[in-house]
């Protein structure tokens, strides 16, 4: 049973106040919310932090509290001006209102909390921080954090999620200096900034010259409805061999992942190179992997796919991935120029047809690879389980794989036009990518 919420009042103040230019990350996903709005509530990430024994209600006030006076980004709104410029604001003071939920399931209380923030679109007059308490007979149990990716993205969450932790378990322990999104908005629009947008779009224009005409084509049937399926699939098999094969090649698993899909894709578009849009997390410096703000960006990368042996084209995907995190990051609005260039009226949006943003745990929170032999995969293929899910069309997006693990879970989830693939066909598409994967694996004995 979940008693009536109440709320909890939360006070923050900071050192700076007041209206600043976006930045490339959050132009990026301004452009997307344009695109979608009003439905964009999949531009909202929601987190579940334990709270350990001994931490009652007046000390997780407190390290929310803490967490806005620190984290700018928290503190921050987003609104127009009267050129109908979106612009970031920081606030100088206010406050946070936190509920609070009493239930005898706090688990499955804190699951309905996730359920309702990310359902629920963030406005521009709202704070990018939204946050639940979850208690079970008064004593907090978990808190359920949830933020705005005009704000931050999961990559930048990660040192912010840590540090609360520490802040509940009574360690105020502040990490390093920050670069706040309002300092790198400043650092962009910087001669240094502006030569490193034009860099970015140098490499965009190179990429796409060599994407193919249509990477995929429309297949000339008539479409469901609703157009857009999204469908998942659970399976152990991709995520033991994704790991498995990173290990054994250096790479990261999103690249194992990426090379099988590359050569599928190709093969639709009846190509020997797959062009592709990657979501990249751009953190790939000390500073940027603590920067408390939005950095993913899609990035091309056109990925000759023809007669290359999987293990060396995974390598290859691997490289391809780095280069374009390192390279591509621009501002959006200086590529406008160049997409438009990159096909003609006949194929509007054909070369940004086919997006994938994978997402998989990497480093010691990753579980071991699983050294599978073939045989052993074939056996986990029973396990595999698909359902249809939701999800939002984005414009230009005809095709869009998505990967998500945790310690308990992994999937791939595929959302496609159904003029191009049928719900019979995405679920084909993720059955035939998982089947890839097992065909990298040696025979039992194999040497």
């Amino acid at each position: 049973m979940t008693t009536t919420p109440y709320v909890l009042d939360i006070p923050f103040k900071g050192a700076r106040s007041g209206a600043f230019p976006l930045t490339w990350g959050q132009h990026w996903v301004w452009e997307s919310i344009v695109a979608r709005a009003p439905y964009y509530s999949d531009l909202s990430g929601s987190h579940v932090v334990a709270v350990p024994d001994g931490c009652d209600l007046s000390a997780v006030a407190d390290a929310l509290a803490a967490l806005l006076d620190r984290y700018e980004t928290f503190r921050t709104k987003f609104s127009l001006t009267p050129d109908d410029v979106p612009q970031q604001v920081i606030l100088a003071e206010g406050h946070l209102r936190a509920e609070v939920r009493d239930a005898d399931d706090a688990e499955e209380a804190a699951a309905t909390a996730v359920r309702d923030f990310n359902d629920q679109p963030f406005t521009l007059p709202e704070l990018s921080l939204r946050a639940a308490v979850i208690t079970s007979d008064g004593n907090p149990a978990f808190v359920v954090l949830c933020t705005f990716h005009m704000a931050i993205d999961c990559h930048g969450m990660v040192p912010v999620l840590e540090h609360f932790e520490s802040l509940l378990h009574g360690r105020p322990d502040c990490p390093g200096e920050l670069t706040h999104p309002a300092d790198r908005a400043l650092e962009e629009q910087s001669a240094k900034g502006v030569e490193r947008s034009a860099r970015g779009v140098r490499y965009w224009k190179e990429e796409l010259a060599r994407f193919p005409d249509d990477p995929l084509p429309y297949a000339g049937h008539r479409p469901e409805s609703p157009r857009y399926r999204t469908y998942r699939m659970h399976s152990e098999v991709v995520r033991a061999v994704s790991q498995g094969l990173a290990a054994e090649l250096g790479v990261s698993t999103a690249a194992v992942i990426l090379a099988m899909a590359a050569v599928r894709l190709a093969g639709r578009s009846g190509s020997r190179t797959c062009g592709i849009v990657l979501a990249a997390n751009h953190r790939y410096d000390l500073e940027a992997m603590c920067y408390p703000g939005t950095l993913v960006q899609g990035v091309p990368a056109a990925l000759p796919v023809a007669d290359v042996p999987p293990h060396k084209l995974i390598s290859r995907c691997y490289r391809a991935g780095m280069l374009a995190a390192l390279v591509g990051h621009c501002h959006p609005g200086d590529l406008a120029e160049t997409l438009r260039e990159s096909y003609d009226a006949r194929a509007a949006g054909a070369k940004l047809a086919c997006v994938v943003n994978l997402d998989v745990p990497e480093g010691p929170d990753a579980q071991e690879p699983a050294g599978l032999t073939r045989a052993e995969a074939e056996r986990l293929l029973t396990r595999s389980r698909y359902e249809r899910a939701g999800g939002t069309p984005v414009q230009n997006e005809r095709f869009y794989l998505a990967a998500h693990g945790n310690a308990t879970d992994f999937h791939l989830s595929l959302r496609a036009d159904t003029a191009v693939l049928t719900s019979a066909e995405i679920v084909e598409f993720l059955r035939d990518l998982e089947r890839a994967l097992i065909d990298c694996l040696p025979d039992e004995g194999a040497s």
